[in-house]
Formats: structure tokens, C-alpha cells, sequence
């Protein structure tokens, strides 16, 4: 079973709990600690308190929902330093310079947490095997929808995206009317915008939209994933 450990430093990353709680099977949620985020860009030195680096040794998956860029690289730097065989998410890296040198850490830095899968950790799944267990519950989501009578009659949600809008969208698809397969895909991916969905709200200096990558790979996974009883 993974550890999941989470460390914030603003408004992101407390639907982490709930979703490994109610969802996880070979996932549990060790904790998640909220550490001070500094007025100033760049800050000389960061100290983390005791409890929370006792907790990354003992932890087997780390996800950091913290904004400010100093803050990231010195958990990334402490945890691997502490904890050889931890995986590091970083939910909220700021840039492509800020990926490449925490990169060094072996720190995967998704476009956004719902796009995380497989073949993004490709080069290092085997070195951090817990990312293995991880990735069967949580990523990018995957669901099985079945439809009778021009009617969605279940949803089973196969993985989640951790932040839990997956989970929230199969519930409301239930009883949905399917005509158009490509017009229900849709309005069932826009069902995550009423959870809400956050992409691109956490990701700081980037413009480019990724509430619709969101959107889009609900969509896919539904399509993917209709099945049509007689």
C-alpha cells in the first residue's frame, strides 16, 4: 500500500484526503501539512518543521500543492535527501525552467494532475515502484459507462483524478440521456466544472488553459469507456 503524503502552502491540495479516504484501496493518506509560503520571491534558506520531515521517511508518495518556487525545490531537495525510494509529485511547478531543475530530484511535474499517467513517469515507474499502486487508482481518469435504452444506467469509476472531480462526475452522469455519443461525452465532461475543477488555477506565471485539458480528458475517457448493453 502507498503512503500519500501532501504538503500546501496556500488553498490547494485538502481534496487529496477525501479522495484517497473514500477511493484508495492500495493508496492511504498519511497527512497533509500546510508550511508557511514566504512574502519574498527568493528566499536564502527554508526550514521545514521536524514532524513533516519525519513524515516524508515514512511516506512513499509526496504531492506538493506549493506555490512558492523556493518552497518546492527545498521539500524536493529534502526528500530525497531523507527518502530514497520516495515518489515526488509536484502539482504546482511554475514553469519549464522550474520542471528541468527539479528534474535533478527525479521530481515528476505533470501538465495537471488528471493528465498524470503511465507514460509520463515512464523513465522512472520501475525506480519508485509505489508510483505503480499510485497510478492504478489515481491519474488520469478512467471509467466504464453503461448505456441502455439510450440511458446511463451505471458509471464505474476505474481511476480517479486525485483531486476527486472524476468521482464527482460519475455520480451526477447516472440517468443522463445519451443521443449524440460526442454531445453527452461532452456535457458529461462539463459536469467537473460544478465540482469545481481548478486546472490552471494553481499553476503560477502560465497563461495557457488547462481546465479544458480537464475537460478533454473526461471526455476521452468516456468515450473510451461506453459500454452499450442490450
Amino acid at each position: 500500500m502507498a503512503k500519500i503524503l501532501v504538503v500546501s502552502d496556500g488553498a490547494y491540495g485538502y481534496r487529496v484526503q477525501g479522495t484517497v479516504n473514500s477511493f484508495g484501496k492500495k493508496n492511504k493518506f498519511l497527512g497533509i501539512y500546510k508550511i508557511d509560503r514566504p512574502d519574498d520571491l527568493l528566499v536564502d534558506n527554508i526550514e521545514f518543521p521536524e514532524e513533516l520531515l519525519e513524515k516524508i521517511k515514512e511516506a512513499d508518495i509526496l504531492l506538493l500543492y506549493t506555490q512558492h518556487p523556493d518552497n518546492t525545490y527545498y521539500l524536493c531537495y529534502e526528500a530525497r535527501r531523507l527518502n530514497k525510494d520516495i515518489a515526488i509529485i509536484v502539482a504546482t511547478w511554475s514553469g519549464e525552467g522550474a520542471k528541468k531543475e527539479l528534474s535533478k530530484f527525479d521530481a515528476i511535474c505533470p501538465e495537471e494532475m488528471c493528465l498524470l499517467d503511465e507514460e509520463e513517469v515512464r523513465g522512472i515507474i520501475d525506480k519508485y515502484p509505489k508510483l505503480k499502486e499510485f497510478l492504478e487508482e489515481f491519474g488520469t481518469p478512467k471509467v466504464r459507462v453503461y448505456v441502455k435504452n439510450g440511458e446511463v444506467k451505471d458509471v464505474d469509476v476505474l481511476r480517479t483524478s486525485i483531486c476527486g472531480s472524476t468521482l464527482f462526475m460519475a455520480k451526477l452522469m447516472r440517468g443522463m440521456k445519451v443521443n449524440d455519443l460526442e454531445e453527452f461525452a461532452r456535457n458529461s465532461a462539463m459536469l467537473i466544472q460544478r465540482y469545481p475543477c481548478v486546472a490552471g488555477k494553481i499553476k503560477i506565471f502560465r497563461g495557457d488553459c488547462k481546465k479544458q485539458k480537464a475537460l478533454n480528458i473526461h471526455k476521452k475517457a468516456i468515450l473510451d469507456g461506453l459500454t452499450i448493453l442490450d
